[in-house]
């Protein structure tokens, strides 16, 4: 393979058409590695770590366009090249108009309603157009990543001062007045305001309470940070406030991984005087600290939903976990005496670690590249073992390469490889709709699903697929098309990625008790 490139100077895209952009050349057959970047040093050492670094590459200022791409071929090249100027003229060719604008000065002179600004552009620069946007008087979504705890904190520290939101960074699930921002799902609006630390985790609340008929006021992405002590809470605590004063709003429901120590007395403290009825969901938090607060504690996702919608008389009816158990009983019936360990595929980190702590208390110890004990940390994340799930979201396979729920190739060769191992009984998987996502994300990969499943019989086995579909039936990608291709396949489709970990972990549970009774 050799390395090609092209160099465009000031030609600008942001992170998310660097990140899309690359998505669609690694489709391209014969493409080996490919990665769309602007001149900085944090893309030149993306593209160092990937070996595709060249003289040129290195020569290329921060206002230039790097495209490189690893073929064997150079024909595959000029396809690459071809492709991204397709992308480009996509706007023209269908007749839609696009204004830009050379400063953000001049955009907001020319759009003097705009009260929203998306900062997409790398980690080291967001800090300074965030400024911009704040003095501005705009609130911010920070798409960005890799942004530091000391300019995350200066960020919303000046956010503050302003009365204005910073929703990030790396914040990628917003949803204003029926809005959906960046990679949020499209929600029926509702009484419901949802603030929260992890994007998936208030993208499932949202569609739950969509799918019952209700809806979501706002959605309010904080970014993964916030709750943590460096940061301090701030877009958290600002965020209540926004949805205690907002008319749209009737019930607040808050989501994040646990709080630091001193972030979660904050919150908590906010909560205890707040006028609208709270439901909150910090993972690894107990029932007697969230209810000190008098607020409606949430045993995991799907709990928070559920409780936050009695509150206006509404059932969340997900099936019973009887049924699971039973369904668990039956497939674990039909697996030979060799398999015995499930094996997750996660696109990040929420489900990842939720799914852990759902699979532990029915099967001990797993395994991970995101462990919940530091002494579970998988060697090598592209070996699992005995039981693990892999967070195909974490730095090692997303650096260099847009997000796994915006592309999700990189995931694509786990299904085959796990199924390949005659130990393996429960293949675990999280499927999640976006608009910049994949059109059909199922779809990609259904083939190797069914040749995963194929193998195991082969071998007088029975692999269980095990998934959950998070999204709505508004979003493009159809959450009911999705899930039909996935149980058309055999797989055991769950309504959530909590019930899914539950069967799953109840399989290799009831596996592994036939095995010491037999």
């Amino acid at each position: 393979m050799a390395v090609f490139s092209e160099i465009r100077s000031n030609q600008y895209f942001d992170s998310i058409q660097t990140l899309y952009t690359t998505s669609v050349l690694l489709e391209i057959e014969g493409v080996e590695k490919a990665y769309v970047s602007m001149g900085t040093q944090v893309g030149k050492d993306v593209l160092r770590d990937l070996d595709m670094i060249n003289d040129e590459i290195n020569n290329a200022s921060e206002s230039d366009l790097i495209i490189a791409v690893s073929t064997a071929s150079e024909e595959v090249f000029r396809k690459s090249l071809a492709k991204i100027e397709e992308l480009i003229n996509h706007r023209k060719k269908s007749g839609e108009k696009e204004t830009t604008y050379p400063t953000l000065t001049m955009a907001v002179e020319q759009n003097p309603s705009a009260n929203v600004c998306i900062i997409s552009v790398p980690g080291e620069y967001a800090r300074g157009e965030a400024e911009k946007a704040l003095n501005a008087g705009l609130h911010t979504i920070i798409f960005s990543s890799n942004v530091s705890f000391e300019d995350e904190r200066a960020i919303k520290e000046l956010a503050r001062k302003q009365g204005l939101l910073c929703m990030g960074p790396d914040c990628g699930v917003v949803n204003l007045n029926g809005v959906a921002f960046v990679l949020g799902s499209i929600n029926n609006r509702g009484p419901f305001g949802l603030c929260g630390a992890s994007g998936i985790g208030i993208q499932l609340v949202g569609a739950l309470m969509h799918k019952v008929g209700s809806g979501i006021s706002q959605a309010i992405g904080t970014g993964g940070n916030d709750t943590k002590d460096p940061i301090g809470g701030i877009t958290m605590l600002m965020g209540i406030d926004a949805l205690e004063n907002d008319p749209e709003t009737k019930y607040i429901v808050l989501v994040s991984r646990k709080p630091g120590d001193t972030v979660l007395k904050r919150v908590l403290d906010r909560v205890s005087c707040c006028k609208k009825p709270v439901v909150i969901y910090f993972m690894g938090c107990s029932k007697d600290e969230i209810e000190k607060s008098g607020a409606i504690w949430a045993s995991n996702l799907e709990d928070a939903a559920r409780k936050a919608l009695a509150l206006i008389g509404k059932k969340l009816d997900l099936g019973s976990e009887k049924d699971l158990m039973t369904l668990a009983a039956e497939t674990a019936k039909e697996m030979n005496n060799e398999q015995k360990y499930v094996r997750g595929a996660f696109l990040g980190g929420t489900y990842c670690d939720e799914a852990m702590r759902v699979m532990r208390e029915k099967i001990g110890d797993i395994f991970s590249n995101a462990p919940l004990s530091p002494e579970l940390r998988l060697k090598d994340s592209y070996k699992s073992v005995k039981n693990s799930v892999i967070d195909y979201g974490e730095e090692e396979f997303t650096r260099g390469r847009p997000h796994p729920t915006m592309e999700p190739s990189v995931r694509k060769p786990a299904i085959m490889k796990e199924a390949r191992d005659p130990e393996v009984a429960v293949l675990l998987l999280d499927f999640v709709l976006t608009p910049p996502g994949p059109i059909d994300p199922v779809g990609d990969v259904i083939e190797d699903i069914k040749g995963a499943m194929k193998l195991a019989r082969e071998r007088g086995g029975k692999l269980a697929v095990v998934a959950s579909v998070c999204g709505t039936d508004a979003d493009l990608q159809n959450l009911d098309h999705q899930e039909s291709m996935l149980r058309d396949a055999g797989v055991l489709v769950c309504p959530t990625n909590y019930r899914a970990a539950l069967l799953a972990g109840e399989i290799i549970r009831v596996k592994n008790e036939r095995n010491r009774n037999e």
